[in-house]
């Protein structure tokens, strides 16, 4: 029993003993990275990084650059506490460090006395480093903790750069070139540094054998390494992103937009303009309508225009930026996608442009460099939208009245005379048809078309002359003839930009981008032979219109490459600038592209673009200039829709032989024709209106003749000489003459107001015939009452119609 009880007794104590053991058992090994219980722990340093240690640093003798802060690891892979590094150099002749890791490309100053602090000075290397005659050499610092040392880092010291220069070569190769769009090319450079007062080659792939450093080799180095292996990697970035895309890790380079932009490159904490990477310029733009370069479009139903573009190496080219241009902007819109929206029945020609600066852009230095910069147009697509439209018009007389007054003529309604704050020296609608500029000689006055009530108060600050509206309603020009200054006008409020200048006429292009202002001394004091070119890429310019007797008139081409100017001889300029690519001092901008031997006095284009006309006072009468006009192109095979291949004739980039631009010059299919306007007595030619949907132009002129007619044109094809007609006035001997004209928007009729009778008279464009007239009634201006009324003599009648605005509303 005694034996039972201590059996009993033995297993009772052992029981709690063995659960004691299992709970609190513990692995040693686990808190090791081997697992094995020794060695190092898995909360202790493992590894630490040091950057950047694949590219390394750069460092100009002199120069002090903090090292980036190191990273300490466990063998787990996450970071690990560190109280302090220590930093060391493989070499602190040439590169010395602090105990915090601030780096000198030579030696800090310790112990100096005076009580400047340590490591306050870095003095350049002495004697300085060569590497086979080249200023340079590497070293290499670390850091270390807890008995562990990161991986080294390389620096390179050596003398400051002084100029960087792109080498590039790779998937293209070659520098001398542009690269098609998605296109790419490797990043390279050859540096120089300075010596003695010489610039000497640094360093530059193996490939470059004309070195760009002015100096050449320095005396006794007869070879060069490249730049990643003596001074280190250069950093490189993209002015302009749109044309070409940059991958920063591999300094790969990938054209994207046509154009040229500015590639600036860094080194050593420092950065300079390495040069210039183009992506390819257009060659051809071409568009059609469901492949064809005519086409109907229903009023309210949105077409699009289908748009290639190739490249000068052949390449297509897709996501350009496009000015899409409508002759008809008012009843046929174009948008920016090329989505042909037509708001009221009428016809225009639509076309495409790439255009600095917001397609084929390039530093203005750099203008023309493998064509960039430079302006190109599609062909143009004649749109047709069906229908009838009505049209209200305002009536208005500069210089001989303070009123003008509107006309529906739905309902046939002419309006009450609306008083104006002054009296107008001239009247411009803008091409939206939403607001009526007045000019004066104290303000600018505004009339919203839509509330049918003036804007606001005259503005006093830009007092002068409207000469024309840009189409998209944004800017105004506006001649300021007691100051003799040119304001360009934001429709906002404020002034855009102004300079010294008289002008006569003045046309903006359909894209709002170009501004073209002619003047001639003919118009009196202050004025000159001058022609005025603003582009919103590059600025202003002016060109001596001496030679032609400058020019009172302006007509733009079709497409707007761009502008006749009146005179004799009767010149274009156009948007091709001549002189050297890379050269800004050696360019002109605007250049002559035509001259023709024709005295104009008045021009116009027709809609098709194939003849400008133009009119003038010649041997005691009138006569008409047909002038067969034509862009220079190239026949193309435009594929269309479906298939099926149409000849489009494409206009062609601006030409140029290797680094010489020349002009666009105006090619003339046909011979020019001239037509006596007989059985008139015309002392000024007023104008040549033609019509946006028909060979038909009428011409308007300043006479004292009873029975004035109102001539008119019709042009014909393949050069033959057009036909000159006459409408007779209802009213017979109380028409002394046709003063100012304009179609309504769906070209039915012609508004004409005529001197003698002060009515308007509404021709029907079909059968040509005057089917009715209004009396406008506009009071004449009291003389001595304002400097802006031309009155001479009291008068208490009515003055004749001098400027009509009309603008199309539907019919009901």
């Amino acid at each position: 029993m005694r034996r039972y009880l201590t059996l009993v007794f033995l297993v009772f104590l052992a029981i709690p003993a063995g659960m004691t053991f299992t709970g609190c058992y513990r692995n040693p090994a686990g808190n090791y990275c081997n697992g094995l219980g020794y060695g190092l722990k898995d909360t202790d340093v493992y590894a630490i990084d040091l950057e950047p240690k694949t590219t390394g640093v750069s460092l100009a003798f002199g120069q002090t650059r903090q090292i980036n802060a190191p990273t300490a690891t466990t063998c787990k892979g996450v970071t690990a506490s560190v109280s302090s590094y220590a930093y060391a150099t493989t070499n602190n002749q040439i590169l010395d460090i602090t105990p915090s890791g601030n780096m000198c490309a030579g030696t800090w100053n310790r112990n100096s006395g005076g009580g400047i602090p340590d490591y306050t000075i870095c003095n350049p290397p002495n004697p300085l480093p060569k590497s086979n005659g080249l200023p340079y050499e590497t070293a290499y610092i670390s850091v270390s903790a807890n008995s562990v040392t990161s991986n080294p880092v390389e620096v390179y010291v050596h003398a400051p750069v002084s100029s960087v220069a792109l080498a590039t070569s790779g998937v293209v190769a070659g520098a001398q070139q542009c690269y098609s769009q998605g296109a790419s090319a490797q990043l390279d450079s050859e540096a120089c540094y300075a010596s003695g007062g010489k610039q000497y080659e640094f360093c530059a792939p193996s490939t470059v054998t004309n070195y760009s450093c002015p100096g050449g080799l320095a005396p006794g180095v007869t070879s060069v390494p490249s730049c990643s292996n003596s001074i280190g990697a250069l950093t490189y970035a993209v002015s302009t992103s749109a044309i070409a895309t940059l991958n920063s890790a591999t300094n790969v380079i990938t054209a994207a937009q046509p154009g040229t932009t500015a590639i600036t490159a860094s080194i050593a904490g420092s950065g300079s303009s390495a040069g210039y990477f183009s992506t390819c310029p257009p060659k051809s733009i071409s568009v059609t309508l469901n492949g064809a370069t005519s086409g109907t479009v229903t009023q309210g139903i949105t077409q699009n225009l289908q748009t290639t573009v190739l490249d000068t190496n052949g390449q297509p080219i897709t996501g350009l930026t496009l000015d899409y241009e409508s002759t008809n902007q008012l009843d046929i819109n174009v948008g920016g996608s090329g989505s042909v929206v037509p708001s009221f029945p009428g016809e225009a020609s639509v076309y495409a442009i790439c255009q600095p600066s917001t397609c084929n852009p390039s530093p203005i230095n750099q203008v023309g460099l493998f064509g960039t910069g430079l302006s190109i147009s599609s062909n143009a697509v004649a749109i047709t939208t069906p229908g009838s439209a009505s049209s209200r018009a305002w009536f208005s007389s500069p210089g001989l009245s303070q009123y003008f007054v509107p006309y529906d003529l739905v309902g046939n309604q002419l309006g009450s005379t609306i008083r104006l704050p002054y009296v107008p020296n001239s009247m411009v609608m803008d091409q939206l048809g939403t607001t009526l500029y007045f000019g004066s000689s104290h303000a600018l006055m505004t009339f919203n078309l839509a509330s049918d009530a003036m804007t606001g108060t005259p503005n006093t600050s830009v007092p002068g002359v409207v000469l024309a509206v840009a189409p998209n309603g944004s800017q105004v020009l506006i001649n300021d003839q007691v100051r003799r200054v040119l304001y360009i006008y934001n429709s906002s409020g404020s002034v855009a930009a102004n300079f010294t200048g008289m002008a006569s006429s003045a046309a903006w292009t359909p894209d709002s981008k170009t501004l073209y202002i002619a003047d001639s001394v003919s118009a009196g004091a202050g004025h000159s032979d001058t022609l005025y070119v603003f582009n919103a890429n590059t600025g202003f310019t002016s060109y001596d219109l001496t030679a032609s007797g400058g020019a009172t008139n302006l007509a733009l081409t079709v497409p707007s490459v761009g502008a006749y100017l009146s005179g004799n001889p009767t010149v274009a300029h156009t948007w091709c600038p001549s002189g050297t690519a890379s050269n800004y001092s050696n360019i002109v901008f605007y250049p002559q592209g035509d001259s023709v031997p024709d005295k104009t006095d008045t021009l116009a284009a027709t809609a098709d673009g194939q003849h400008m006309l133009g009119a003038a006072i010649a041997g005691g009468g009138v006569e008409i200039s047909d002038i067969s006009v034509s862009i220079p192109f190239t026949p193309s095979n435009g594929k269309a829709t479906g298939g099926t291949t149409n000849l489009i004739n494409l206009p062609k980039a601006c030409p140029q032989s290797g680094q010489t631009m020349e002009p666009l010059i105006i090619d003339h299919p046909y011979p020019t024709t001239q037509q006596a306007v007989s059985g008139i007595n015309a002392t000024a030619v007023n104008q040549i209106v033609t019509s946006r949907a028909s060979n038909l132009a009428f011409l308007t002129y300043t006479g004292s003749t009873p029975g004035a007619k109102l001539p008119y044109y019709m042009t014909s094809s393949n050069g033959a000489p057009g036909t000159v007609n006459y409408v007779a006035f209802t009213g017979g001997s109380a028409v002394t003459a046709p003063l100012t004209g304009a179609f309504s928007l769906d070209n039915t009729l012609f508004f004409v107001s005529t001197a003698g009778d002060n009515l308007i008279h509404f021709i029907n464009t079909t059968t040509l015939q005057d089917t009715q007239q209004i009396n406008p009634k506009l009071p004449a201006c009291t003389p001595g009452t304002d400097p802006d009324c031309l009155i001479t003599s009291p008068s208490t009648g009515s003055v004749p119609t001098t400027a009509i605005a009309v603008k199309p509303r539907a019919t009901t």
